[in-house]
């Protein structure tokens, strides 16, 4: 009891203080003016598992976004805000489906937090990658630490009816701000013949050329 009161408490003075000019991307969109083939984002995160993304979803049929384990909960007083917890290291899972079943695509995995920063690693259905700080914010929240922005990119990924990711904050104290998932279709290049190809064609031709001649002759 007194700990639910006490989150309570906290979500209602977050709601008023360090997160209010939070789930506002202060980073440039990592993938560009790409257009993406299938996008879910989340700036105001509604439950410690949200099914339902409420800004620019798009492209895919389903997305979630749930903390698996932490102890979290949601600040702003009951409107959707941050998921964040001061008892437990938060790791999450997101989810993105329905999009296309085949090609290649590049695909990122887009969060904000306050306070202690998120892990460097996070997979993809199982396939790890590192994160590329985009934006080092400036020091705040409620227990130091900072605002922060990373990404996460794979390239030239299967395209897949399921795409899950996982990721996790490094300690207690890190507040889950806006997470974005998107993919991102890679063109398909035809390939060039190099200069040597073209060299060795002539060549080929030429020889065919003498052969030909030198044939009608002895004819």
């Amino acid at each position: 009891m007194k700990l639910s009161a006490l989150a309570l408490a906290l979500g209602m003075a977050f709601s008023g203080s360090a997160f209010a000019a939070a789930a506002t991307w202060n980073s440039a969109t990592p993938w560009g003016s790409d257009a993406t083939a299938s996008f879910a984002q989340w700036s105001a995160i509604e439950s410690i598992n949200d099914t339902t993304p409420d800004a620019g979803f798009s492209g895919a049929t389903s997305a979630s976004l749930r903390e698996t384990s932490g102890n979290g909960f949601v600040t702003g007083g009951g409107l959707g805000g941050n998921i964040y917890s001061f008892t437990g290291t938060t790791t999450f899972t997101a989810t993105l489906g329905g999009g296309a079943t085949t090609g290649l695509f590049d695909v990122y995995l887009r969060i904000g937090t306050i306070g202690e920063v998120a892990g460097t690693s996070a997979t993809l259905n199982g396939t790890a990658a590192t994160s590329v700080v985009w934006d080092g914010g400036a020091a705040g929240g409620p227990f130091g630490g900072a605002a922060q922005e990373v990404y996460w990119k794979w390239e030239d990924v299967s395209a897949s009816s399921l795409y899950t990711f996982n990721f996790a904050a490094i300690g207690p104290h890190m507040s889950l701000d806006q997470v974005a998932l998107a993919t991102v279709s890679v063109p398909t290049v035809t390939p060039v013949p190099e200069p040597e190809a073209f060299s060795m064609m002539a060549l080929g031709l030429g020889l065919m050329a003498f052969v030909a001649r030198r044939s009608s002759k002895k004819a």
